[in-house]
């Protein structure tokens, strides 16, 4: 049975990158767009950009999506402003820019966007498209996790049982990981389903870590996955 106690075994949604930290602008860039990615209220143009982002009804198109995107962004929608912050930060359909990413994530989260909080987060901890600063990186997945956000809930899970940047404190890592595996969470259940096979933070219960395993490695999540074939 794998040992939550070795290092790299808890699994964390922050993925380290490479990329250097940088002093994020006050705004993102403002780009001149085509009319047509103008016209109509914000909420539309977010949905026309979904479709191409999908390919539904539409063949998919990530220079498209992000056009639409930024149309709606540019009126102030949080949605479009999240997603192109996620486009930027993947490079689909426009360069990758860490920089732009962060501020599109920055002005999302300011509106309240959960995904955006998370992800200005994540931005944080990396010291990605910002300065590095851990304090800043919680407080923004604390705001992302009162609002019900399974991917900041696992990872507050996650610094709680490491240590990283808090008190360590088992018992506050459950109860994270709890709300996240209760979301559906893929990770948060294997992570959950460790602390119950190694006894950290709570009586070693064998039966409840192999039922949390199977239901990560329902959803395909590879490292539960591995731990169903060794049992």
């Amino acid at each position: 049975m794998l040992d939550i106690k070795k290092p790299g075994m808890i699994i964390s949604l922050c993925v380290l990158a490479t990329g250097c930290a940088s002093q994020m602008g006050s705004n993102p860039p403002v780009v001149k767009l085509d009319p047509k990615y103008t016209q109509g209220s914000a909420e539309q143009l977010f949905s026309t950009g979904e479709k191409y982002a999908k390919g539904i009804g539409v063949t998919r198109n990530y220079a498209e999506a992000a056009n639409y995107y930024r149309g709606a962004a540019q009126k102030g929608d949080a949605k479009a402003e999240y997603a192109l912050g996620y486009m930027y930060r993947t490079g689909h359909g426009v360069p990758r820019d860490y920089n732009a990413a962060a501020q599109w994530f920055e002005r999302a989260a300011a509106q309240g966007n959960s995904d955006a909080e998370y992800s200005l987060g994540v931005r944080y901890m990396l010291g990605q498209g910002t300065p590095q600063d851990n304090s800043k990186a919680l407080q923004w997945f604390e705001k992302a996790a009162g609002q019900g956000n399974p991917y900041a809930e696992n990872q507050l899970g996650f610094m709680y049982a490491a240590g990283k940047n808090v008190p360590q404190n088992y018992g506050t890592s459950i109860g994270w990981y709890q709300k996240a595996a209760d979301h559906g969470l893929a990770s948060a259940q294997y992570n959950l389903a460790l602390m119950y096979s190694n006894g950290i933070g709570t009586p070693v219960d064998k039966a409840k870590a192999k039922q949390l395993f199977a239901m990560a490695a329902a959803k395909g999540f590879d490292p539960a996955k591995q731990v169903a074939e060794q049992n």
